[in-house]
């Protein structure tokens, strides 16, 4: 007669269980005699901090994909296969990992390791948290190698997308672009998406929109690029950002736009541009005041306020005392055209579809319901920039 084992273990709410504060005493409370007893004074308890950091239980293809490089690991950090299984091993919560050499880095750092973690149902890792994952490396890594983790760095890819319907299939606008809205938010949470080498696919997602709905016709998608530049308020700072991917080069500039921003020794709101050089490799970053009227000239402030690497999709800003931002949170947002439509999360760089800063477009198509069948008075939709020196 087989014998069955029974291993208790613990179920969760998982995610439902997060932002807890608030809990009620259910247990019993013995006295020495053993006689259960009625805590009175303990009927409620309130925590100083909600619950966080939950999350469901483990997928299959999470345990297919760490299984095997936790056994390739042998408990030593040495490639950054293995880095990546130890983290999550002594930091369950951790969503994604960039593990990246110094060798590779600009300038190169020999003898370091530099780790980007992004945490579960959070963005960034508290100093505590830093060091406490650095202690434990050390138990793993070789003498000699020093390890820095890095707080995370999102490239954001916005999308702006006309999409066309036939109206004689499906009547409801504001329906279709919930559907769209929906299908792309699923296509958001992917393996593609929100991880450290992620890539956004353009013919996967245009092919997504394509069929939300059996009425979508066509899509004209134009891809668009975001890093968050955090700024200094009233300090005199040097800025770099890193897109990771070459820019597309708009012919008299455009390429680089932002929000808006105040400067030292002005209260006017000021924004940042880009100003191609002949070699086509190399641009200088501007900052001007847009013209008080439609269809005047910009007034350049400083001409030479940094430079652009077109070709490695990196933005250097020269010290510039910053004192206030349009955006919240001392935030000024900096926004490029790639070069391809196909977007990759480099190195350090935590890949995210922004869903809430694009724009979806619902237009009819009247050659397809009939309406139009000659073409005539067909909206057509460019695939190009708006011509914009500014984020809208």
């Amino acid at each position: 007669m087989a014998t069955q084992l029974a291993f208790p273990y613990i179920i969760t709410d998982g995610k439902d269980g997060n932002e807890g504060k608030n809990f009620a005493f259910s247990g019993n409370i013995l006295n020495d005699s053993g006689t259960p007893i009625s805590p009175y004074e303990l009927t409620t308890v309130t925590t100083s901090q909600s619950a966080r950091n939950g999350s469901d239980i483990e997928s299959v293809d999470s345990v297919r994909y760490f299984a095997p490089r936790m056994y390739s690991a042998q408990n030593r950090a040495v490639t950054p296969r293995d880095y990546e299984a130890i983290v999550q091993s002594i930091y369950p919560n951790t969503e994604s990992i960039s593990v990246v050499g110094g060798e590779e880095l600009d300038p190169p750092e020999f003898g370091t390791v530099v780790l980007s973690i992004k945490p579960r149902n959070g963005t960034f890792l508290s100093d505590f948290t830093k060091q406490n994952i650095l202690t434990k490396l050390k138990s793993y890594s070789i003498a000699g190698i020093n390890q820095r983790i890095e707080d995370l760095k999102i490239l954001y890819v916005e999308l702006v997308t006309s999409v066309y319907y036939n109206n004689s299939i499906f009547d409801d606008p504001n329906e279709l672009k919930s559907q769209v809205i929906q299908a792309l938010t699923e296509y958001g949470g992917s393996t593609n998406l929100n991880k450290f080498g992620g890539r956004f696919k353009y013919s996967e997602s245009q092919r997504i929109v394509d069929r939300a709905n059996p009425s979508i016709t066509s899509n004209i998608m134009r891809v668009q690029m975001r890093r968050d530049l955090k700024c200094l308020i009233n300090q005199v700072a040097q800025y770099e950002l890193c897109f990771g991917n070459q820019f597309h080069i708009l012919e008299g500039g455009g390429t680089v736009k932002s929000t808006g921003f105040t400067i030292q020794g002005s209260e006017e709101i000021v924004y940042l541009t880009d100003i191609p050089r002949a070699d086509g490799l190399f641009g200088d970053i501007a900052i001007f005041k847009p013209a008080i009227v439609e269809g005047g000239d910009s007034e350049v402030v400083i001409k030479s306020a940094g430079t652009v690497d077109y070709t490695k999709g990196e933005i250097l800003i020269n010290a510039v005392q910053i004192t206030s931002t349009v955006k919240g949170n001392d935030t000024v947002e900096v926004q490029v055209f790639p070069e391809s439509n196909d977007v990759v999360g480099l190195k350090d760089l935590y890949l995210s579809l922004d869903l809430s800063n694009s724009q979806i477009n619902i237009v009819r198509d009247t050659i397809s319901s009939g309406q139009q069948i000659s073409g005539i008075g067909y909206q057509v939709t460019s695939s190009y920039s708006n011509g914009s020196l500014i984020r809208q």
